[in-house]
């Protein structure tokens, strides 16, 4: 376990990111039987907002308890 929340929100951003471009490589490659296309809006923004938005409600909000 990282002890660093800072860490392992960055780590948990970086991650998520390759994830979804990975998934959505397979999903167009093999389901869709198309091309895969990089696209910086739909591949880099929307997956970094959300993984930024998850990530600060799993590592740096303060716990209520």
């Amino acid at each position: 376990m990282i002890k660093n929340k800072y860490a392992a929100f960055v780590l948990f951003v970086i991650v998520f990111l390759g994830l979804w471009n990975l998934v959505d490589y397979l999903y167009t490659t093999f389901i869709t039987n198309g091309t895969y296309q990089f696209a910086a809006g739909t591949d880099l923004v929307i997956p970094v907002i959300v993984s930024i938005v998850s990530g600060y409600f799993l590592f740096l909000r303060k716990n209520s308890d």
